[in-house]
């Protein structure tokens, strides 16, 4: 069943890709500046985020644990201690 369904999405896509009209759409500099700055934006924000969780990302990886686990399990050894 799924491969029919591929099938049937593939020549469809195919379809409105071959029989597709010319737009005759202008595009001015503006709009290569957007999809730039949206471009650039993208590659900052994943950068960010690969900073914000660079620690978890390695700690998964390297398969030990990070400073935050190693903390609070010395946090929990503490107070069942007392």
């Amino acid at each position: 069943m799924v491969g029919k369904l591929g099938i049937q999405l593939t020549v469809t896509v195919l379809a409105c890709t071959v029989l597709a009209a010319p737009s005759y759409a202008y595009l001015d500099p503006g709009t290569g500046s957007i999809i730039l700055q949206s471009a650039l934006a993208g590659i900052a924000v994943a950068m960010g985020v690969l900073r914000l969780y660079w620690y978890r990302l390695k700690a998964f990886f390297s398969g030990k644990t990070s400073e935050s686990n190693v903390q609070d399990s010395k946090d929990a050894e503490i107070q069942n201690e007392s």
